[in-house]
């Protein structure tokens, strides 16, 4: 019998708009700084080298005409956590990546309420990124 437990390890928003692997180099290294200092809000120690992650990523949008597909907007984020949230990319185990458009009814089944306090603040558009 398999057991699966997900508990929450790090978790935190992402102001702004993300931005695709096809990007522009520029673009994705300002970007990855944005999502570096956000993670290193939250996180103390990462993950030991031994140890598997798993990402989600939930992109919060007004729309999203003319926006990068949501595959092409986790690389770059989980580049940018390499050596804050854990040491190696070998260490993620799975990655789910989902968007919502908030002009539109978004229901969440057990998740943390911080996920949508961006929203409650006012910003437009964000990622939210939790570490199982």
């Amino acid at each position: 019998m398999t057991v699966i437990v997900r508990q929450i390890r790090y978790s935190f928003p992402v102001i702004g708009s993300p931005v695709s692997q096809q990007g522009s180099p520029k673009s994705k290294r300002q970007y990855q700084t944005t999502v570096t200092k956000a993670a290193s809000n939250s996180v103390v120690n990462p993950v030991r080298g031994g140890e598997r992650v798993k990402i989600e990523i939930d992109w919060f949008s007004e729309g999203f005409q003319n926006k990068p597909d949501v595959d092409n907007i986790i690389k770059p984020i989980q580049d940018a956590l390499k050596g804050i949230v854990f040491e190696d990319d070998n260490q993620v185990e799975s990655i789910v990546a989902r968007k919502h458009d908030t002009l539109r009814v978004i229901r969440f089944m057990r998740e943390p309420l911080s996920i949508i306090e961006p929203l409650l603040n006012g910003h437009k558009e964000y990622v939210f990124v939790r570490i199982y």
